[in-house]
C-alpha cells in the first residue's frame, strides 16, 4: 500500500465483504475514510451533510424534553454524533447489521480527527448489533 491509499480492514459478512479504507484525495487535499460493501460505497467522510442532517433534524423534531434517539446504521458515526451533540438527548441507540463496522469503532480503527465522532467517549451512546427492521 502507498501513503495515498490504505485498506484498514476487510471482513466477510452475511451480505458480502465490508472494508474500511483511507485514501488521499488530491483534488481537495484531505484523507478520506470510506466504508464499502463489496464495490458499493456505504459511507465517506468526504460527504457527510446528509448524515449530519439526519441527526440534527431528527432531534429538532422531537417534542420530548430528554428524547431517546434511534439511529439505523453506524457507518462512520456522523448521524449518531450529530444527535449526541445535543446535551438534552438522554440516549442514542445505534443499530448496525455489520459486526465489523461495530468492531472498527470499538477498537478505535476509525481514526479520531477533530471532525470525526468519538462515540465511545459518550456514555449516552449504545451500539447494538442486529437487524434494525427486525428489532
Amino acid at each position: 500500500m502507498s501513503q495515498y491509499f490504505e485498506e484498514l480492514d476487510y471482513a466477510p459478512t452475511p451480505i458480502g465483504p465490508v472494508s474500511l479504507r483511507r485514501r488521499y484525495v488530491f483534488a481537495v487535499g484531505v484523507d478520506v475514510l470510506e466504508v464499502l460493501l463489496g464495490e458499493e460505497h456505504l459511507m465517506s467522510s468526504l460527504f457527510t451533510a446528509s448524515e449530519l442532517a439526519l441527526g440534527d433534524l431528527g432531534v429538532k423534531a422531537c417534542r420530548a424534553d430528554k428524547p431517546d434517539v434511534l439511529v439505523a446504521g453506524l457507518g462512520l458515526g456522523y448521524t449518531a454524533q450529530a444527535a449526541l451533540d445535543y446535551t438534552h438527548v438522554a440516549r442514542v441507540d445505534v443499530v448496525d447489521y455489520l459486526q465489523p463496522i461495530i468492531r472498527w469503532h470499538e477498537e478505535g480503527l476509525i481514526p479520531q480527527a477533530p471532525d470525526q465522532p468519538n462515540l465511545k467517549a459518550d456514555k449516552r451512546c449504545r451500539v447494538i448489533h442486529g437487524d434494525f427492521f427486525a428489532l
